[in-house]
C-alpha cells in the first residue's frame, strides 16, 4: 500500500487523560468495580428517554453499579440545547453527585460532559455558557477559555452508538436562541473510563447505529485528509476505516452479530484516537450547523456531507483521497491519482446507500433557503477554517451545500 507524503511534523503530541477502555460482551458487569476504583459513591446517570422508557437497559446498568448510582436524568435532547443541560445540572446539584455516567449516544454523552463543565464552573443560567465557549473569528482569531479541572467530577461513558464523542475532550452545545452549535474544550472533560459492551447496543435503532458509524468513517476520512495529518493518526484512521467499511456492512446483514458490533465500537474509538492533534474540515463543520439549525441527526450529517466534501476538496487533497481508495480496495494498480480520488468518494457514497441511509441534503429536510444561514454559521466554526480547500467566505460553503443538495 502506498504511504502518502507527510508534511514536516513539528509539535507536541497531546494524549488525553483517559485511563481505561473496557470492552467485550458482558463488560457492563464491571461497572461497580470501576466506580469503586474511582471512589465514586453518588453517580448521576445521564441517558435518553428511549433507553429509559422503552428498554430495561437503564435498570440493568443501575443493577451493575453496586448501588453507586443515586440519580438518573433521562431527558437529554438531540444536539444538546442549553436549557436541557441546565435542567440536568440542577438535578446533579440537588442530588450532590460525585461523578457523572453517560449512557447512550452522542446527546447523553455531550450532556454529561456539559454537566461536568457546568459543575466545575458554577453554571446556573443560559448566559453562563457564553463565557466558556470557544470564540472564533475567521480566519485565525480564536479564544479558548479554560475550565477549572480541579473541580471536575469524574466522567464514565457507556456508549450505545458509534459517534465516538466518548473519546474526545470537547462538547457541542446548541444555543437555542441563535440556532448555532457552539464548541467547548478542555482536557478535564475527557472520560476516565469507557465501557464498550456490544450487548447494550442491540436495542439501538438500526438507522442510528449505522449512521453514527458513518460519523466515525467521517472522523477517519477527515483525519487522513487533514492539513495537519500525523503518522500516528494516519495509522489508526487507516485501520479504523477498513474495519468500519467491513463491519458496518456485516451489521446491516446481521444486526445481532456481536463480533461485528464490537469491531465497530473499537473502530469508532480508533477513528478519534489522537484526533486532539489533527484538524478536521467542512464535513464536520457543516454538520455541526445542520444539526443546530435544521435538526439533522449527528450521524446523518456525515452521510450527506462526507462524500460531497471529499469531491469538493479533491484538488487540494488528491494524494490522500487516492490513498483512501487504496485503503478501501477500490483502486487498482493502473489507476491514476485523479481517478482514484473520485473512486474514494464514490465508495463512501455507495457504502451510505448500501446501509440504507440518505446521501443528499434534500433527503433530510434541508432546503436551499437554509443555505445562507447555514453557511454564515459554519464560517464561524474553527473547523471550517482548517478545511483542505481554503474557505474564504460563506459563499464557498454555499457552493458545497449546493453540490450536496
Amino acid at each position: 500500500m502506498t504511504i502518502p507524503t507527510n508534511q514536516q511534523v513539528s509539535a507536541a503530541f497531546t494524549f488525553l487523560p483517559m485511563e481505561d477502555i473496557v470492552h467485550g460482551v458482558g463488560s457492563i458487569e464491571r461497572l461497580g468495580e470501576i466506580l469503586g476504583q474511582h471512589n465514586i459513591e453518588r453517580a448521576l446517570l445521564v441517558t435518553g428517554k428511549t433507553l429509559f422508557n422503552d428498554t430495561d437497559l437503564v435498570k440493568r446498568v443501575q443493577a451493575m453499579s453496586d448501588n453507586r448510582i443515586c440519580s438518573v436524568f433521562y431527558e437529554s435532547h438531540q444536539h444538546v440545547p442549553r436549557q436541557s443541560v441546565l435542567k440536568c445540572v440542577e438535578q446533579a446539584r440537588t442530588d450532590g453527585v460525585d461523578a457523572v455516567i453517560s449512557f447512550g449516544g452522542g446527546s447523553p454523552n455531550d450532556t454529561a460532559k456539559a454537566v461536568v463543565m457546568s459543575l466545575a464552573e458554577d453554571v446556573t443560567a443560559v448566559a453562563d455558557f457564553d463565557r466558556l465557549m470557544i470564540k472564533f473569528a475567521y480566519p485565525d482569531k480564536i479564544e479558548i477559555p479554560s475550565i477549572a479541572g480541579s473541580k471536575a467530577v469524574p466522567l464514565i461513558a457507556i456508549p450505545t452508538t458509534l459517534s465516538a464523542g466518548e473519546y474526545t475532550h470537547f462538547i457541542g452545545i446548541t444555543d437555542e436562541q441563535r440556532q448555532v452549535k457552539d464548541l467547548y474544550i478542555d482536557k478535564c472533560l475527557t472520560a476516565k473510563v469507557v465501557i464498550l459492551d456490544p450487548e447494550l447496543t442491540l436495542a439501538t435503532p438500526e438507522w442510528l447505529w449505522l449512521s453514527s458509524g458513518m460519523r466515525s468513517v467521517d472522523h477517519a476520512v477527515e483525519a487522513i485528509c487533514s492539513t495537519t495529518a500525523h503518522p500516528f493518526t494516519d495509522a489508526l484512521a487507516c485501520h479504523s476505516l477498513q474495519m468500519l467499511y467491513k463491519s458496518l456492512r456485516e451489521c446491516k446483514r446481521d444486526p445481532k452479530d456481536l463480533v461485528a458490533r464490537l469491531n465497530c465500537q473499537i473502530a469508532a474509538w480508533m477513528s478519534v484516537c489522537g484526533l486532539a492533534n489533527v484538524t478536521l474540515g467542512l464535513s464536520h463543520g457543516t454538520g455541526h450547523q445542520l444539526g443546530a439549525r435544521c435538526n439533522v441527526p449527528h450521524g446523518i450529517t456525515s452521510c450527506v456531507m462526507m462524500h460531497n466534501t471529499m469531491r469538493f476538496n479533491k484538488e487540494y487533497a488528491k494524494e490522500r483521497l487516492a490513498w483512501i481508495a487504496e485503503i478501501l480496495n477500490v483502486r487498482d494498480g493502473e489507476m491514476d491519482e485523479d481517478t482514484a480520488a473520485d473512486k474514494a468518494a464514490d465508495a463512501i457514497e455507495t457504502l451510505t446507500k448500501e446501509l440504507g441511509l440518505p446521501s443528499r441534503l434534500r433527503d433530510v429536510g434541508v432546503t436551499v433557503e437554509d443555505f445562507r444561514d447555514l453557511a454564515d454559521d459554519a464560517i464561524q466554526d474553527l473547523i471550517v477554517a482548517t478545511n483542505p480547500r481554503p474557505v474564504t467566505s460563506a459563499d464557498v460553503v454555499i457552493e458545497l451545500l449546493h453540490s450536496a443538495y
